[in-house]
């Protein structure tokens, strides 16, 4: 068996991952609570719109981390790699991206702030300040790509873990020292989390010049790998204008028919999908490395193995806290943000069902990723998917309703992500009956039946802060039960019991 797979090393990445996310989801949450009451809803659907305005200018950034990731490990996958060459490579050009990005924000963003933003005049005189404090936090993240996916690709998700900590606990303290201000809070705000953003990028910076060899600078350029990456990017890329196109689009939409209320609403939302995929998304991060590793040495079995397990299991921890939170939200909403803003259950709720979706996705977008074969499951679904502003617009404006609205955006999104799924089976080695067999109908076995469970319990329970930490106790524990029955394969099982037999010897 290769020395890229390990199942130990899986397991220990994925604790450490799980360890970090409790505490920084956490701290994400109650931050976010802070953030609304210290800011207000208008002041953080203002902060919203001007990131979006951003990433409209940033689209081919995702299109680079994708890449320079998949190549960095893939390199390292091979027995006669050459990180390092794409490493510096990667960085030079992203050094010289950065400048052209500047000129394109500080022109077109700064003139569509001004021009097409509904924003109110007690929040103008910061906003142009705030767009330059998120210019600069985009540019930071921007040149950090190489380092985050040198750790990534080399799993020390230790390091990964303790830094990203430290950023979650920096969003924090500036979320929670807004209080001791009484004037220019969403100026402050900005400040604060670009001082945080550069600092993160130094730390990331100084880990990897220590621990790893790849991480030596050169001004070289290695064009025949940028050309390589520059190809697997330019598909990214236009991947990534499709979805900043429709994404943004349809934060604009928000804001033309319903305003920046409804604005923060989204983004509260948005806040609270990312906070749910951080359950399934740790598998993922301590899978992906190996998923391209042993795509490299072409281990078709254990490649198809790590994809199928890791799309399983990242639904199956999505369910942990996906049903409590359907049968006692307004409750949970209420813990979280104090005065709940008018719309924040019905969105959240919503959103909930495009995490479970992106739980199943992002093992298989990896793999995809692995082969390079990325033309069509990329744009094919992205083009499609352009359809949803139309039918967000009309509907939104037929109906007057925002819940009308994304209920319309969440039942597309699904849509188009069971096309990419479709095309994944295509162009990799997992065809679409190995998905149904091995990944479709133990999820919704699962799902079905510990839904009617959890449905249950949640009858039989208080609607209290015991009875809530009971429902998600014993909803745990009849998940797992679950889980184990219809949900693994009898090797999986057996790894499963082997691993408790290990943890009970120790003991």
């Amino acid at each position: 068996m290769s020395e890229n797979f390990s199942k130990e090393r899986i397991v220990k990445n994925s604790l450490l991952l799980y360890v970090r996310m409790l505490f920084t989801m956490w701290l994400n949450l109650y931050a976010t609570r802070l953030t609304l009451a210290n800011l207000g809803i208008e002041d953080m659907g203002v902060y919203g719109v001007i990131g979006s305005i951003v990433s409209l200018f940033t689209v081919f950034t995702g299109g680079i981390t994708s890449a320079v990731q998949r190549f960095i490990t893939f390199e390292l996958g091979l027995k006669d790699g050459q990180p390092n060459k794409v490493f510096c490579s990667s960085l030079n050009v992203i050094f010289i991206l950065s400048g052209l990005m500047l000129v394109l924000l500080e022109v077109g963003g700064l003139w569509m702030l001004e021009n097409k933003v509904n924003i109110p005049e007690a929040s103008r005189s910061a906003s142009f300040w705030v767009f330059q404090l998120s210019v600069l936090t985009c540019l930071v993240n921007l040149i950090s790509i190489p380092y985050n996916a040198l750790i990534i690709a080399h799993e020390k998700m230790n390091a990964f873990a303790v830094i990203s900590i430290v950023q979650v606990v920096l969003n924090f303290l500036a979320a929670y020292s807004l209080s001791l201000f009484e004037n220019n809070r969403l100026l402050l705000y900005a400040i604060m989390l670009a001082a945080a953003s550069v600092l993160v990028r130094i730390l990331y910076q100084i880990y990897c010049h220590r621990k790893f060899g790849e991480a030596r600078y050169h001004r070289e350029i290695d064009w025949d790998k940028i050309k390589a990456i520059g190809k697997f990017t330019g598909v990214s890329t236009i991947s990534g204008v499709l979805s900043v196109m429709s994404g943004q689009g349809i934060i604009f939409i928000i804001n033309w028919i319903f305003g920046v209320t409804i604005n923060g609403v989204y983004i509260i939302a948005l806040q609270l999908k990312n906070s749910i995929l951080s359950f399934s998304q740790n598998i993922l991060r301590a899978i992906s490395p190996q998923i391209i590793k042993t795509c490299a040495n072409n281990e078709l079995e254990l490649y198809k193995k790590l994809v199928c397990s890791g799309a399983k299991i990242g639904a199956f921890m999505l369910f942990f806290i996906m049903h409590p939170f359907l049968f006692r939200a307004d409750y949970i909403m209420t813990l979280w943000l104090g005065n709940l803003p008018e719309y924040v259950v019905e969105f959240s709720k919503c959103i909930v069902f495009i995490s479970l979706t992106y739980a199943i996705f992002e093992p298989i977008r990896t793999a995809v990723l692995a082969t390079g074969k990325i033309m069509k499951f990329f744009l094919v679904p992205d083009l499609l998917y352009m359809i949803v502003l139309p039918i967000s617009f009309i509907v939104g404006k037929l109906s007057s309703s925002p819940i009308y609205t994304i209920i319309t955006i969440v039942s597309v999104e699904i849509i188009i992500c069971m096309i990419r799924i479709y095309y994944a089976t295509i162009v990799t080695p997992i065809k679409l009956q190995l998905f149904f067999k091995e990944v479709l109908i133990p999820c919704v076995m699962v799902f079905v039946l510990s839904y009617y469970v959890c449905l249950f319990l949640s009858k039989c329970l208080t609607k209290d802060f015991e009875g809530l930490v009971a429902l998600v106790v014993y909803n745990s524990i009849s998940l797992l039960g679950i889980i184990y029955m219809l949900g693994l394969t009898r090797s999986e099982r057996s790894f499963l019991m082997l691993k408790i037999k290990k943890i009970c010897n120790k003991l």
